[in-house]
């Protein structure tokens, strides 16, 4: 079987589709023979994503939802189903990102913000999702996780907290429906090349100078990598893969020592996204992207440091 014929015949549920990762999933889903749903807390830049050339007319269908509520996720599933019948893949892909702060000084909302969107979320769309792929007798749940759900760094509680909770999560999904013929498995990319990060950081090259040298590879994840790896997951090459993680970081998280950061730059130098940032809080024109950020595709891309 070649990749583009791995998920022929599939429909894939894609969250946080309009962001770079959740885009790039749905292309390598698309010429892999899936059709796709697009969903997005941002609507119409989930329709744009569905119209563009990289998906072929007639085999997408783009849809409006915030994950971390309830009843929007039912409706939105119920119009999946509406339309093709049948679920064969979930890839939760949406996320909250709450700005920098220790512990102590963490509101309650943001913290909240995180579990509600980037765990509870990935729960609901799981729960509705399960249904019919048990109805089935098949189907793959991939939760994209992150780095931090491994190890953390300054200011991240409620992002790592919540991506460690999605570990969890998975690893119950796969025990409960293993027997039904339903797999879960995460995915824990670093940071990745995103929109996200140019916005945060600069161009791609003050990017690359700011995060590369914290990882052993010596550079950061590309979105077409995360899909590359989603692709396989989601596939029947990966049919005896069950509650495990696929941790995609570039050696990040296997060495014990991080190498001294340069003066200015955050303690740990595989995270410098502090400095973007003043005193913990976004720079300025973060705040107005705040909904495109928050269980959409804005946020679908992994923090600065994954």
């Amino acid at each position: 079987m070649t990749d583009q014929s791995a998920l022929s015949g599939r429909i894939a549920v894609i969250t946080g589709a309009a962001g770079d990762i959740g885009h790039a999933i749905a292309a390598r889903f698309a010429a892999a023979g899936a059709g796709l749903a697009l969903l997005d807390l941002d609507a119409d830049a989930a329709g744009r994503l569905a119209q563009g050339s990289e998906l072929p007319p007639g085999r997408s269908l783009a849809l409006g939802c915030d994950v971390s509520d309830e009843a929007s996720v039912e409706r939105t599933v119920a119009a999946v189903l509406e339309r093709f019948g049948r679920i064969d893949i979930l890839v939760n892909n949406a996320a909250a990102l709450t700005p920098l702060a220790p512990v102590a000084d963490v509101p309650a909302a943001a913290w909240r913000q995180a579990i509600d969107v980037n765990l509870t979320g990935a729960f609901l769309m799981a729960r509705a999702c399960l249904r019919p792929m048990r109805k089935a007798g098949r189907g793959v749940v991939i939760n994209i996780a992150s780095q931090l759900a491994h190890v953390t760094t300054p200011g991240r509680a409620p992002y790592s907290a919540s991506k460690a909770g999605l570990l969890s999560l998975t690893r119950s999904i796969a025990l409960d429906h293993a027997a039904e013929g339903i797999r879960a498995v995460s995915l824990s990319p670093g940071a990745v090349m995103t929109g996200r990060l140019t916005r945060l950081i600069g161009s791609p090259d003050e990017v690359a100078a700011a995060l590369a040298p914290g990882y052993p590879a010596g550079r950061i994840g590309r979105p077409e990598e995360v899909a590359a790896a989603a692709l396989f997951l989601a596939s029947d090459a990966a049919g005896f893969v069950n509650g495990s993680d696929l941790v995609m970081d570039g050696g990040y998280t296997a060495r014990s020592v991080r190498p001294r950061a340069s003066a200015g730059s955050a303690r740990d130098s595989g995270c410098r996204c502090r400095r973007a940032t003043s005193t913990g809080a976004p720079r300025t024109g973060r705040a107005d992207r705040a909904r495109s950020d928050t269980r959409s595709g804005g946020a679908s891309r992994p923090a600065p440091c994954g």
